[in-house]
């Protein structure tokens, strides 16, 4: 008999304060790849240091007062890294999005931690893997996360614009291209 051991994978969401661009809150999920149980959630509000702008309030309802006291970006990079051990996570997370400097990427840097990011520099960008489908399909590719789970038969959990229900949602967007991927390669 051959024992196929499974490695864990971590979804990723952050939320920031604009300009700047500082974190002020980090969600994750681990899931087991494949029968996309979840593991376990993370979620953290991050103490960006500077006040949250009303558009930022509006937009993801998050306060200054949710990030005081919360703890520095340095804790939080800190206690996500023990999360994505502890679950063994595969290298590079799950995201919805990623331009030229991705969540993982950008929450290591901002931390200032030494040694390279346990996350890597990579990341599993579930929104390139539905808008490379749409493209083939029918070339209607742009779209926030909700609307494009709409798009496939998806409905959106939670609030948008909250890390940890942007993060769960971009693993369900990952895993619903994998599921037909792998089901139709048993064809």
């Amino acid at each position: 008999m051959i024992l196929i051991k499974t490695m864990n994978v971590m979804a990723l969401d952050c939320e920031y304060t604009q300009p700047s661009r500082k974190t002020i809150q980090i969600g994750a999920a681990a899931f087991n790849p494949r029968n996309a149980a979840l593991l376990e959630r993370f979620s953290t509000y991050v103490d960006p240091g500077e006040p949250i702008s009303p558009e930022i309030t509006l937009l993801t309802g998050i306060t200054n007062r949710d990030v005081a006291g919360a703890p520095t970006i340095q804790q939080a990079v800190k206690d996500l890294r023990a999360f994505h051990k502890k679950h063994k996570c595969f290298k590079n997370p799950i995201v919805w999005g990623s331009s030229t400097r991705n969540d993982s990427q950008h929450i290591w840097d901002e931390s200032g931690l030494e040694g390279d990011n346990f996350m890597g520099f990579r990341v599993l960008d579930a929104k390139t893997i539905f808008q490379s489908a749409q493209l083939f399909e029918d070339g209607q590719h742009s779209g926030g996360l909700k609307d494009s789970m709409k798009r496939i038969g998806l409905t959106f959990e939670g609030e948008a614009h909250q890390a940890i229900n942007d993060a769960i949602n971009a693993f369900r967007v990952w895993y619903f291209f994998m599921r037909q991927l792998h089901d139709g390669r048993k064809k």
